[in-house]
């Protein structure tokens, strides 16, 4: 039943990418519209994340999760529905809020449902479920483009409501002291508003500029920084506890959860705009093409619980990373035959599957009970930050040998027939990205290897 939410979450976000021509059309929006439509959704999911973990610590984890989906039913409702731009802004914020309230709360209910070699195959299934979400999502999002954009969201409202159903009665709820919840409002304004900037910064400079009305950004965001570690020392019940990050399991693993998902969203983000630019695929072929990806990386995290029976978590973690380095190795000797493209893909996401289960059994086993949903929060925040910087990092890569205006229609799907020249100057930034992203999943198990040494 949670894995539904992670489900509903991936195959929305997913499909979304192949319907963005057709209502940047429609709706008559630039690239700027565009980016914000897929940057407030990951805004909203970072930020409440670790808010909505805490308070599920708190006050209990079923009512947060089952209140998830009926927010996600109606920001989907809404964005199918939309007659502008600015109504599909706000539901997709809706949309991020009631994603937010399923993924705070998704792991930490699997990890308090099961124990042992079964709470392994709990987390392989789950991630299984994404990668499963991952391969048909631009499948599925393309066939419903070809009637309209609109049943992108519009299909996910079953989905909600089946997961609200079954949610009522499917989720045990511990007994929670509800009196004594005192929520820290101070921390959490400020948190909210850290994040706010620091995803917008690294999502939007490489379009409009780091520097110039953005410099200010960072600069804020340094003052916030300051001013949250001064509130959370401060309170009785802080949204994010500093001693969390004192514990010697969780703060490495979190660590390179946020190094991995770096790697992971950028190496999706390369391979998509390789195949619409100098491949010269549709969006809708691409999503195909880079199915052996998605396949490979859900059944190896399908796998991965029975593999761990056999080597360690962190052994099984540091083979997923170097499968990782030589997918992307490979990749980075572009242009290349599809079908050796095919195997790269396939290996770099048994790798990623390899790496994602072990990792996330890690993150939750590290800490308390009472401090499940605040780990799970934080899981969520270091994935949507991995993702603002890898994007950060490609387009950022990218603009040194192509104009940005250019990337962005390859990103969109509006330009998918260069010339010789920008076909030459593109494949060598992404060349440089792949060997980038090879040698930060390197960087990310030698991590693992010195930490796994001083454990022992």
């Amino acid at each position: 039943m949670t894995s539904l939410g992670s489900f509903l979450s991936v195959i929305n976000s997913t499909s979304l990418l192949i319907a963005l021509p057709s209502m940047m059309v429609d709706l008559r929006m630039n690239f700027f519209v565009v980016i914000w439509i897929l940057t407030v959704y990951s805004v909203a999911l970072a930020v409440l994340s670790p808010i909505l973990g805490k308070y599920s610590d708190m006050a209990g984890r079923r009512v947060v999760y089952r209140t998830g989906y009926l927010i996600f039913l109606v920001g989907s409702i809404m964005a199918g529905l939309s007659p502008n731009a600015l109504i599909i802004l706000v539901a997709r914020m809706l949309q991020g809020a009631g994603a937010a309230c399923l993924f705070s709360n998704s792991l930490a209910i699997i990890t308090d449902a099961f124990k042992g070699a079964e709470l392994q195959r709990a987390m392989g299934i789950n991630a299984a479920v994404v990668g499963f979400g991952t391969a048909i999502g631009p499948i599925v999002g393309g066939a419903l483009t070809q009637i309209t954009w609109r049943l992108i969201f519009l299909a996910n409202t079953p989905i909600a409501a089946l997961g609200y159903a079954l949610s009522r009665s499917g989720v045990a709820e511990e007994m929670r002291v509800k009196a004594s919840i005192k929520m820290d409002w101070a921390g959490s304004a400020v948190f909210s508003t850290l994040v706010t900037i620091l995803i917008v910064y690294l999502t939007l400079s490489p379009i409009i500029g780091w520097t110039g009305i953005t410099i200010a950004m960072p600069m804020t965001a340094l003052v916030l920084i300051a001013a949250f570690i001064y509130i959370e020392g401060r309170t009785e019940n802080p949204i994010i506890n500093p001693s969390i990050f004192k514990n010697k399991k969780f703060s490495p693993t979190i660590t390179s959860t946020l190094l991995n998902s770096i790697t992971r969203y950028s190496l999706i983000l390369l391979l998509a705009l390789y195949l619409q630019g100098p491949a010269g695929y549709s969006p809708l072929e691409t999503g195909v093409l880079m199915t052996p990806y998605a396949v490979a990386m859900g059944l190896s995290s399908f796998f991965a619980p029975n593999l761990v029976r056999r080597v360690s978590s962190e052994t099984l973690e540091i083979i997923g990373l170097f499968l990782i380095v030589a997918s992307a190795f490979a990749l980075a000797m572009s242009p290349i035959p599809y079908v050796y493209a095919a195997i790269a893909m396939s290996i770099g996401g048994a790798g990623m599957g390899l790496f994602y289960t072990p990792n996330n059994t890690a993150i939750m086993l590290s800490v308390e009970p009472m401090q499940r949903g605040v780990a799970a929060g934080l899981r969520t925040l270091m994935l949507n930050l991995g993702s603002a910087i890898g994007t950060a990092l490609t387009f950022a890569v990218l603009a040194t040998e192509e104009p940005m205006q250019l990337i962005g229609n390859v990103f969109l799907g509006l330009s998918t027939s260069l010339g010789y020249r920008d076909k030459l100057l593109f494949t060598r930034g992404i060349d440089i990205l792949y060997v980038i992203i090879g040698a930060m999943s390197l960087l990310t198990a030698f991590l693992i290897i010195v930490e796994d040494r001083r454990r022992k």
